[in-house]
């Protein structure tokens, strides 16, 4: 009997895996096909669409792309507007921006069924438009590419997720549900690190509230940023271009089953000056970009100009690369996602680019990852652009896991937990709760060492061996290498 379950989970994830196989990116929509080992990029017919923040797309189960958008409207394969998919958003916010999404992952589809998808568009309501503001309405439409003779439909449109709420512009990202149908939704919050959830089902989307963190603070200068998965579904991250935070960004291991975020962390990328001539204060040190290698041990970060490796193990930094031309011909990196051949491809943020750079080997550490400045290349440019960012894709191929019943408590206590990193560490340690409460740390025969109620701790004195840190009726087990 286990062995036919997982047959059949595998079969549903395979059935699942070429569904990001098409990309349409760029002035003018190239398109980018992944076949196999063979990757080809061709004119698309998309001649006068603009797909260079906001845009996102979906193919089939064979690999053929069935939909795209540029953050406002759908279009099917021919470049021509489904029935019911054009303008939606505010007629006002529409007019607004011009008729496409200037901001990254604006847009995304999500599959429910063989020929049902929804497209979900956060925006400004027709009374809160500016160019600095947060978003403060999410939109879901509904699509059955059955309806209107096999050409497809939007049948419900703009139905109101949420509304009246301060959202980032960008960072939203999903993924697939511990079933193996559904999809968890997570889009952060403006100012402050909440992150709202939504559960997208075969039925409806539902509000299913929201965690409340408290770093970063975003900041209102959200034009770039990028919210990821691992490529399990295991940890999240997220950040985004601000003047005010400094690099920072956060990670949290992710709940598939309940949805729920746990052990959560914020870092900061390393200061650039040293690698980026023109700007050492603020322009490095914003993330612009986030993506997990595929066995989810790496975290690249995406600087304008650099591009930085995080060890999740052992919390070390690498400089991977600088600009990938001159800085005349530079066009800033932004949103990063893995492409079907577990390769990492970096878009960027505006100018006539006719190429995406690469990361070849995004497993290995440091230089040995293969950076491949401009590899992906197209020959001719299109409205004076082709390849920009690639589309805001999930993981359309993650299968099902098993879920176990999980009490209130027990997902409260996730929430909640007592984390402590780097875990094992040899200088310092650092404490992460939801009150500044006072931490003992005790010694494997439980006796107390010290108590503080800072949130670092110095262990470079200390002798190697176990430890224990309490504090709140927790405690966490610490190795001091």
């Amino acid at each position: 009997m286990l062995v036919l379950v997982l047959s059949i989970l595998d079969i549903g994830a395979n059935c699942q895996s070429k569904r990001g196989n098409e990309w349409i990116s760029g002035a003018g929509g190239q398109k980018v096909t992944f076949d196999n080992t063979n990757i080809t990029t061709s004119n698309s017919v998309f001649f006068s669409t603009y797909f260079t923040q906001g845009n996102s797309n979906i193919c089939d189960t064979d690999g053929k792309l069935i939909l795209c958008s540029n953050g406002f409207t759908i279009y099917d394969s021919n470049a021509n507007i489904i029935n019911g998919g054009d303008t939606l958003v505010p007629k006002a916010f529409f007019n607004h921006y011009g008729g496409w999404s200037l901001y990254s992952q604006s847009s995304i589809f999500l599959p429910v069924d063989s020929d049902k998808y929804y497209f979900i568009t956060p925006c400004n309501s027709e009374g809160n438009l500016c160019f600095g503001c947060h978003y403060d309405e999410l939109f879901y439409h509904a699509i059955d590419m059955k309806a209107n003779g096999g050409l497809g439909m939007v049948v419900k449109r703009m139905q109101e997720a949420k509304k009246g709420v301060s959202f980032s512009r960008s960072q939203m990202m999903a993924c697939r549900h511990g079933n193996g149908k559904d999809w968890w939704l997570l889009k952060q919050g403006g100012d402050s690190n909440i992150v709202y959830k939504f559960l997208v089902t075969q039925d409806s989307i539902y509000d299913k509230g929201r965690q409340v963190f408290d770093a970063p603070y975003w900041g209102a200068n959200d034009l770039q940023g990028q919210s990821t998965f691992s490529k399990d579904g295991n940890r999240y991250a997220s950040a985004c271009q601000s003047d005010g935070l400094l690099g920072e960004i956060f990670i949290a291991d992710f709940d598939r089953c309940w949805g729920v975020l746990s052990y959560p962390k914020v870092i900061q990328m390393p200061i650039a000056s040293q690698y980026e001539p023109l700007d050492s204060t603020i322009t490095e040190r914003s993330p612009t970009g986030l993506c997990y290698s595929p066995n989810g041990k790496l975290l690249y970060v995406f600087g304008y100009s650099n591009i930085f490796q995080y060890d999740l193990q052992d919390s070390s930094w690498y400089h991977v690369a600088g600009m990938d031309t001159s800085f005349i011909q530079f066009q800033d990196y932004t949103n990063a996602y893995l492409g079907p051949n577990d390769k990492i491809y970096i878009g960027n943020f505006g100018g006539a680019s006719k190429q995406m750079s690469v990361i070849d080997n995004p497993d290995v550490k440091s230089a040995g990852c293969n950076f491949c400045p401009k590899c992906l290349r197209v020959d001719t440019l299109i409205n004076g652009y082709s390849l920009g960012t690639p589309p805001c894709m999930p993981n359309y191929s993650l299968g099902a896991r098993e879920c176990y019943p999980e009490s209130t408590n027990e997902i409260i206590d996730k929430q909640n937990a007592l984390v402590v990193y780097p875990n094992p560490a040899a200088t310092r340690i650092f404490i992460k709760t939801k009150s500044k409460q006072k931490k003992e740390l005790y010694n494997s025969i439980g006796q107390l060492i010290f108590s503080t109620k800072e949130n670092e701790i110095d262990v470079s004195r200390l002798s190697k061996g176990v430890y224990y840190i309490k504090c709140e009726g927790q405690s966490k087990k610490v190795i001091i290498e």
